[in-house]
């Protein structure tokens, strides 16, 4: 009986513990980003992939200039995100009016390979005209009343 006991309370006592090691160990990241997988965005090399398929599946919209004009800055943006930063406002203004333009001929397309890079475009897109956004506001001079 009393070697039954020692052998309860050793279970027990090691399931406490090992239950505490696991909370003490159990990481939880509440961030928006954390929700977001890594494939939302054209990035570490699927702009290429975007390029290919765009280049496959819409070629037609491949050869214009609007298109040359998008992947450039989302490859300028893949390469180093601070540079997008030094783009004038004549690039960023092509850049939006070409993303729309990605925008409009993937929507024409049924595949869910186009929805999928649709997603992608539109979060990138968001992302590069997030970061111009704040970089305009951090110019701008603080009006303190």
């Amino acid at each position: 009986m009393k070697s039954r006991v020692i052998f309860v309370s050793l279970v027990l006592g090691l399931g406490l513990a090992a239950e505490q090691a696991t909370a003490a160990t159990t990481f939880t990241d509440d961030s928006p980003a954390a929700n977001k997988p890594a494939t939302a965005l054209l990035v570490n090399g699927t702009e290429k992939q975007f390029a290919s398929y765009v280049e496959q599946r819409v070629s037609r919209f491949a050869r214009k200039s609007d298109w040359q004009n998008y992947i450039k800055v989302v490859s300028l943006y893949n390469q180093n995100p601070v540079a997008v930063l030094s783009l004038n406002k004549a690039t960023r203004d092509s850049f939006n009016n070409a993303a729309n333009q990605v925008n409009e001929q993937l929507a024409k397309r049924s595949d869910s390979e186009a929805s999928r890079w649709l997603t992608q475009a539109n979060y990138t897109t968001r992302m590069i005209n997030f970061l111009w956004d704040t970089d305009r506001r951090a110019s701008e001079p603080l009006e303190l009343e």
